[in-house]
């Protein structure tokens, strides 16, 4: 009962200590030796080394401190176990050295009083002896230490570390901690091997490796461990090297010890590799795909009818072979989710048939004919190019006339066509005469009839702000109990929720794009929103939410961190189309931007005071040289408190321990997102990308269209900070402000991203070689120029915002476009992949600040981490991580930096 109660309890010293201590009361340590050593471990995590030291010698009855340092000891063999991992903590060599050696001893001792081994039916061996545990413990330790203990690894070292670890999993072969060390070192030498120039020795590791994570998949799930760092270290394995034979059977084996749910953790990516170019690695993807899909369906239609999409032919057709296998078993389900993207999204093709109910949803033919008359003016004043103009409005005019000839078209559709057919066919007629006989009149008769009707379309959108379901598509709103789930609640271990109905009214949000706010009622009554996004690609997001949860299992995972809330906020997003998605709405939330403005509106401040202090000091800001817009910059914050969000807090706390607990909250979240947005890359944060719950104070991150620091390249307006730490961010902090909690969560963060390297690269390799998004890393095309809109917006977006003084994509980067499409765009972005993930290895090794920094390729990020934190050489191990997030921090506050962002980014905030 006892040793159940203990496993509830809060892992902190002084709770423990003061529970052990009435125990001990009842039960001398002695007999309770394996509660007193899970406190003597947790003392040593701690950082607590005496009071280990000293738990530990209680626990050694024989034991002598005072002569025992240097001369032989005995004991218990788990407490001498324990004592040597305190030997081991204390990081002198030589004392290490003397723990290793006295381990193999122990080790030696433990092997010849362990009863033999057996064969179990698996084929694995276990040990009939209750030290068998105990045995594997010593192995797999003695296994890490000799790993850390060799600066190189040559045959002999490698030898030896197999076979600790070997024997680690054979002493328990259902050990997932035993496993995962095997495949991890299996995976170090197989990289090794590759760096050296042997890829034929470097081969024979990775089924072993393969072996290794399967089983350490296997039994994790059984004991409750969260295996995705295994999934994704297994996926780089199977995707690289899945053509040889060896590699072949031994995934094969695996997949009969994995349960099918555990691949929907990762199924983007599994199914972003559907179309490879091996055809063993093709077959097993889609062996694996037809197997979840009959076990999971409801998991996988969504994403396998988005690939149906893609612009690649051999992509689609790959698809539809998966499609079409799952439809033998769930034919309703697939053609409920066809029906229901239709009704979602829209696409690319705006004159196809099939895409008709999605246009009357997300796009209504007002907005449809706005943006089209917008990109031909364009293309006719910009550009001078008539005959790219012309092809750009025939579809819409093969549309026009095709739904003024049906009979099916909506309430909004006729009313459109009485509103403007007339005026566009006219139009449209004065077109075709122009192109027949070529005089300039009537083309210019053709543009006074699109302005005229694209003056009355703009105020006309300018007044939308609701949309009824009956007069948009009727078709959505007949929809009732259907067998589809719920977008984004499927999961495999929880009840079904599936789509009752949808809400007959839809509420467009007043932003450029007007998404709109779209409520589905559930089959458990509950209703849930989502905000339906056109003209955007959500399939990045989707990437960095899952970044976001690795992230989170790592803080969760670290000891020093597991007691705090220090994990990332994330929303559901569930794309629908290569150009359009779902996005869960997060509820009591609100834009900086927002918030800024209601405080200052009350108080009759100018929302723009800053700016204004700049513009009456320096009228010609943007063409002034760098050291005189640092003093206009400073001279605007001078005059100016910036104390608008501490005040927020302050203001809407009921009590002053709510407020307390608010501002420490923002004070971790700001830090861990700094951290994690760094390393991805992450830029575009101006006040309207970043939310604040009302409740728990914590920073809420939005819009991840520029990722892999796409931002810091832009031609125009390049950002020159790591993230965002601007006046107003720092005043709203606890009373140290960054010197405080700020910099020892950013601290905290980097050291638990460095030490878990290899899992975060894992990760992060298979995020930017997915084909998917390999676009956005295409450096000559400005498409991370795009305005992207909050996805989860509680009010109207600011108009100084929007404006994004960015370059706009010209006819070069369309061609440059074309021409990716065409091609495999995994094989023509690579080279700037390997870039990425270089830069990406650099910063989780210290190398970002370096003048030269260490050659690094995404195959060498291998699952050494060892030596990252000792000292503050960058040639030799990189900066140490207190040194690098002091380097960021001065990046990020720099007025240099931040007074060479553009207006919208408010730097002055």
């Amino acid at each position: 009962m006892w040793t159940e109660r203990i496993k509830g309890v809060k892992r902190d010293v002084e709770v423990w200590q003061g529970l052990l201590a009435v125990r001990a009361l009842a039960l001398p340590p002695t007999e309770d030796i394996e509660t007193w050593l899970k406190f003597s471990s947790l003392c040593r995590k701690s950082g607590r080394i005496g009071q280990a030291r000293s738990t530990l010698i209680e626990l050694l009855q024989q034991f002598d401190p005072e002569t025992s340092e240097n001369v032989g000891y005995r004991g218990p063999p788990q407490v001498m176990l324990a004592y040597l991992k305190y030997r081991w903590s204390l990081g002198d060599d030589i004392k290490r050295k003397d723990a290793f050696i006295r381990l193999q001893n122990l080790g030696v001792e433990l092997s010849s009083a362990t009863k033999p081994q057996v064969i179990s039916p698996m084929g694995l061996t276990r040990s009939k002896s209750p030290g068998g545990r105990l045995l594997a413990r010593v192995y797999l330790t003695l296994g890490s230490w000799q790993w850390a203990l060799s600066p190189g690894l040559d045959e002999e070292t490698i030898e030896e570390i197999l076979n600790a670890f070997g024997k680690a999993t054979r002493c328990e072969p259902k050990w997932a901690k035993a496993w995962h060390k095997w495949a991890l070192f299996n995976t170090a030498v197989m990289s090794h091997y590759s760096s050296i120039g042997y890829p034929n020795v470097a081969a024979q590791f990775v089924a072993q490796a393969v072996t290794g994570y399967f089983r350490s998949i296997a039994w994790g799930a059984n004991a409750k461990i969260d295996s995705l760092k295994d999934i994704l270290c297994l996926l780089m394995l199977w995707f690289n090297h899945g053509a040889t034979v060896e590699v072949q059977m031994a995934l094969q084996e695996g997949f009969t010890l994995v349960k099918f749910n555990t691949w929907l953790v990762v199924l983007p990516q599994i199914i972003a590799r559907i179309h490879s170019n091996n055809r063993a690695v093709f077959e097993l993807i889609q062996s694996l795909l037809v197997r979840i899909g009959q076990s999971h369906p409801q998991a996988i239609v969504y994403p396998l009818l988005l690939a149906c999409k893609s612009i690649s032919t051999f992509r689609r057709a790959a698809t539809q072979e998966v499609v079409d296998k799952v439809r033998q078993n769930s034919g309703a389900l697939v053609e409920q989710v066809k029906s229901a993207l239709t009704l979602y999204s829209f696409g690319v093709q705006v004159a196809s048939a099939d895409l008709e109910e999605l246009v009357r949803v997300a796009i209504l033919w007002d907005e449809m004919w706005h943006e089209a008359l917008g990109e031909a003016t364009r293309l006719h004043f910009g550009e001078h190019n008539i005959e790219a103009m012309l092809k750009a409005l025939e579809p819409f005019h093969e549309l026009l006339e095709e739904g003024a000839r049906k009979s099916n078209t909506t309430i909004k559709q006729r009313a459109f066509i009485e509103a403007y057919h007339a005026e566009l066919m006219e139009a449209y007629e004065c077109c075709m005469k122009y192109r027949r006989i070529g005089k300039d009149a009537e083309l210019t008769q053709a543009w006074d009839l699109y302005y005229h009707v694209y003056r009355r379309i703009d105020k006309q959108l300018q007044s939308l702000s609701t949309l009824d379901l009956q007069s948009v598509s009727p078709e959505l709103l007949d929809c009732r109990n259907l067998e589809l789930a719920v977008p984004g609640t499927y999961r495999a271990d929880a009840p079904l929720v599936t789509i009752a109905s949808f809400a007959p009214q839809l509420v467009v949000i007043t932003s450029k794009q007007r998404p709109r706010k779209l409520t589905i009622h559930g089959s458990d009554g509950e209703d849930y929103t989502f905000l339906l996004k056109g003209h955007e690609d959500l399939r990045q997001e989707e990437r960095v939410m899952q970044l976001f949860g690795l992230v989170n299992i790592l803080l969760e995972n670290n000891g020093k961190m597991a007691e705090k809330d220090w994990s990332i906020p994330r929303y559901s997003v569930i794309p629908l189309s290569p150009n359009s998605g779902l996005i869960g709405w997060v509820p009591n939330c609100d834009t900086l931007h927002q918030l800024i403005r209601e405080y200052r509106d009350a108080r009759k401040i100018p929302l723009n005071e800053e700016h204004k202090y700049m513009l009456n000091f320096a009228p010609d800001y943007d063409h002034l040289s760098l050291i005189a817009k640092v003093e206009v910059f400073e001279y605007a914050l001078q005059n100016t408190e910036g104390n608008d969000l501490a005040r927020v807090f302050w203001l809407k706390s009921r009590t002053s321990e709510v407020w307390l607990k608010r501002r420490t909250n923002y004070t971790r979240s700001l830090a861990v997102m700094s951290m994690v947005g760094y390393l991805l890359g992450l830029g575009d944060r101006n006040p309207s990308s970043l939310m604040l719950h009302r409740y728990s104070g914590k920073i809420l991150h939005l819009n991840f269209g520029d990722c892999f620091e796409a931002s810091v390249h832009r031609e125009k307006f390049p950002e020159k900070v790591p993230f965002r730490l601007t006046r107003i961010l720092v005043k709203a902090m606890e009373v140290s402000g960054i010197e405080g909690n700020f910099r020892s969560t950013c601290e905290n963060v980097m050291q638990v991203l460095r030490m878990n390297r290899d899992s975060v690269m894992t990760m992060m390799e298979v995020f930017v070689h997915d084909p998917i998004i390999n676009w956005c890393l295409f450096p000559q095309v400005s498409m991370f120029a795009n305005t992207h809109v909050p996805p989860v917006v509680n009010s109207e977006e600011s108009s100084q915002n929007r404006e994004l003084a960015q370059p706009q994509c010209g006819t070069r980067e369309r061609e440059l476009l074309q021409v990716i499409n065409q091609f495999d765009a995994s094989e023509v972005l690579n080279e700037r992949a390997m870039m990425v993930m270089a830069r990406m290895s650099h910063k989780l090794t210290g190398h970002d600040f370096c003048s030269s920094p260490v050659s690094s390729s995404s195959n060498q990020h291998s699952m050494d981490h060892r030596n990252l934190f000792s000292g503050d050489s960058c040639e030799d191990h990189g900066l140490s991580v207190k040194l690098q997030v002091q380097k960021l921090i001065i990046q990020a506050t720099s007025h240099e930096n931040l007074c060479q962002n553009y207006l919208g980014w408010c730097p002055f905030w």
